[in-house]
């Protein structure tokens, strides 16, 4: 008989929901924070002309958020090794990005518009940077969630294996 806590594939579309839905709310979550400390009052039309300072600040929030989809997309998948933690989190990572560029398409194309037309080459490189910078903590966030993952798993299992031994 097959150990139900076995399963075939470890990649799995809820855990990378999960991971996209940890991203965008740790997202919107400390660009609250961000708006509480002064640094940006939500106005898109603004963006272009942000100063370091704002950058910054959502490049760490973006970059807290990548971690967070990588980590929960692996945990929730029962990710049993770094291949499948990494796999995991790039496919939560991608939802992310995709998810964040469906809002601006929809809700921020004037703002969207206004950065893309800027014509600043340096921008472009800082933002290609940032980006990088935070699909690769995304990356390490499911290889640390795989590890953790494979600890809580094991436990799981010597668990079923003491309450089928003593029945």
């Amino acid at each position: 008989m097959k150990n139900q806590t076995d399963f075939s594939s470890r990649i799995g579309v809820r855990a990378v929901v999960a991971g996209m839905m940890a991203a965008l709310t740790s997202m919107l979550l400390l660009m609250f924070l961000i708006a509480a400390l002064g640094i940006w009052n939500f106005n898109l039309n603004e963006v272009t002309s942000a100063g370091p300072l704002f950058w910054t600040a959502t490049s760490v929030a973006w970059v807290i958020s990548m971690y967070l989809a990588g980590f929960v997309a692996s945990v929730g998948a029962r990710a049993q090794g770094n291949i499948e933690g990494t796999l995991n989190a790039v496919a939560a990572c991608s939802a992310s990005y995709l998810m964040s560029g469906l809002f601006f398409l929809l809700f921020a194309s004037n703002a969207l518009d206004s950065v893309l037309s800027s014509g600043n080459s340096q921008f472009y490189l800082r933002i290609f940077l940032g980006e990088t910078i935070a699909f690769a903590v995304g990356i390490y966030g499911g290889m640390v969630g795989a590890h953790y993952g494979q600890r809580t798993t094991a436990g799981y299992k010597e668990i079923r294996r003491a309450q089928n031994f003593s029945t």
